[in-house]
């Protein structure tokens, strides 16, 4: 009936935020291209693994670590652990429910980033110049400040 309602809506495109999947097996069911607009996923993982970022542990910073794309030798062996960490726990503990779960919903063998893959654009929430450079393929966009309201200069105190 959910999905029903929805392709009665005839969208064109769907734009999804995959930090909590479950809108990609939705716009597959549709057959909607979808968009991926996101900040980061924890340890970069989505965009890494799913979207094919090439993002190399040794000069890559993980998110979330505090450091930057100017590391020492141990801040870059530190930085290839918890990578690896991330990885192999976002995997084992995450990654396998979801792999299940659109399993099922879409009726077939699939996968979370096989799913994520087939996004038509990931629209970072970010400004370019905020981050490290890195190279980002054509399919990734910064657009810093689409998601946030301007400060309402007028408001005015009861008190």
């Amino acid at each position: 009936m959910f999905c029903q309602k929805l392709q009665e809506t005839n969208s064109s495109v769907m734009i999804i935020d995959p930090v909590i999947p479950c809108g990609e097996p939705v716009a597959e069911l549709l057959a909607v291209p979808f968009v991926l607009t996101l900040r980061d996923s924890v340890g970069g993982m989505k965009e890494k693994h799913c979207g094919k970022l090439p993002a190399p542990s040794s000069y890559a910073p993980v998110h979330m670590l505090g450091l930057t794309d100017r590391m020492t030798f141990l801040e870059r062996v530190k930085n290839t652990m918890l990578s690896v960490f991330f990885d192999f726990w976002i995997w084992d503990c995450d990654i396998h429910f979801w792999d299940q779960f659109y399993s099922e919903a879409l009726r077939r063998p699939t996968t979370l980033c096989e799913t994520l893959g087939k996004a038509e654009i990931w629209l970072i929430q970010t400004y370019w110049d905020f981050e490290f450079p890195l190279p980002y393929l054509p399919n990734f966009e910064f657009v810093g400040g689409l998601h946030a309201n301007p400060p309402n200069l007028y408001r005015v105190d009861n008190n």
